[in-house]
């Protein structure tokens, strides 16, 4: 049998839950759970949002819907009580640790835990969780070489700021792609910046940024037009990496001589592993990588969804739950 939930954790805390009917999410109350067999209890201090948090919100993908009430999946914080089978050589309460949930007390399956490195706070972990790891990831999908030019569309949110700075990092050339951004992109490692809106010709105009077209595209923006002109203005044996959900069916016009002739490659990815976000983890704790983070309370979790979709978020949003 379990124990019983620790004195110093209360019977129930605050959680972000989303009413089936309405599709509205809003704090509530939810009891406490006791941990089972080898689940630990988190309390969590801070949960990134995510785009993929509006679409999970608004179910408007046929393929990605939700199967909790419960929103979130950047969660960080510290260990409150332990199952009794958890291995105690591994994990003890007090332990920082990422999980998943915009609740303040969750439970996560001790095997499936992320360990915060010292230096790095809850915070700025709890991006990397989704939005950091997928970009980190892509850019070791891409295989591109040190010195090659990646653009990266939707280059001032959530995922494409983290990845300006991972490709700075993994020595490549990041041009950066969105609109009413260049401040945080330059600012961050950015070697050029193009305005999609105050640009007649994004094709023309990275080609000729990039000296004939940039080696890799990370598409992290979710509209159609950025994969369609990626495809375009990718150079010979280029690769495209598929990363932003549009709202709507957006097939990418690929013609068979792009893939024949030009040699370009065209691939996805959502997320990473235990390993691959342990890597991207160890690239904060160095100082490479740093999310710029705009603070809001869990109260505040529709505002944000909507500042989210309306393109009005700079960097990314972590709710700080009390």
């Amino acid at each position: 049998m379990p124990s019983a939930v620790p004195a110093q954790v209360p019977t129930s805390s605050a959680a972000a839950v989303q009413d089936a009917s309405t599709k509205i999410i809003s704090t509530t109350q939810r009891t406490t759970p006791v941990p089972k067999s080898t689940q630990v209890l988190v309390r969590v201090n801070y949960t990134g949002v995510c785009a993929s948090d509006l679409h999970l919100s608004r179910r408007d993908l046929p393929y990605l819907q939700p199967t909790v009430s419960i929103a979130g999946h950047e969660g960080t914080g510290e260990i409150a009580s332990l199952g009794p089978e958890v291995d105690s050589t591994t994990w003890n309460v007090g332990d920082r640790v990422a999980i998943r949930w915009l609740h303040k007390y969750a439970l996560a399956d001790s095997e499936y835990l992320v360990r915060i490195p010292e230096g790095v706070s809850d915070a700025d972990a709890a991006p990397i969780l989704c939005a950091g790891v997928t970009v980190f990831k892509a850019l070791k999908l891409a295989q591109l070489r040190k010195g090659s030019w990646v653009a990266i569309a939707g280059a001032g949110g959530g995922l494409g700021h983290l990845a300006i700075q991972y490709a700075r990092a993994m020595g490549l050339r990041p041009l950066a792609l969105d609109a009413k951004k260049r401040g945080i992109c330059l600012s961050i490692g950015a070697e050029a910046y193009l305005d999609v809106l105050e640009t007649s010709d994004c094709i023309a105009e990275v080609q000729k940024l990039t000296d004939g077209g940039a080696s890799g595209a990370l598409i992290c923006a979710s509209n159609g037009r950025a994969y369609a002109d990626a495809v375009k203005y990718l150079r010979r044996a280029g690769t495209l990496v598929c990363i932003g959900l549009p709202p709507k069916p957006s097939p990418i016009p690929v013609l068979p001589e792009d893939f024949i002739a030009r040699g370009i490659k065209i691939m996805g990815t959502s997320t990473g592993t235990l390993k691959d976000t342990e890597e991207a983890l160890k690239y904060v704790a160095r100082g490479e990588v740093k999310p710029r983070l705009v603070e809001r309370s869990l109260d505040d979790i529709e505002q944000v969804l909507r500042d989210i979709e309306e393109a009005k978020v700079e960097g990314r949003v972590v709710i700080k739950i009390e």
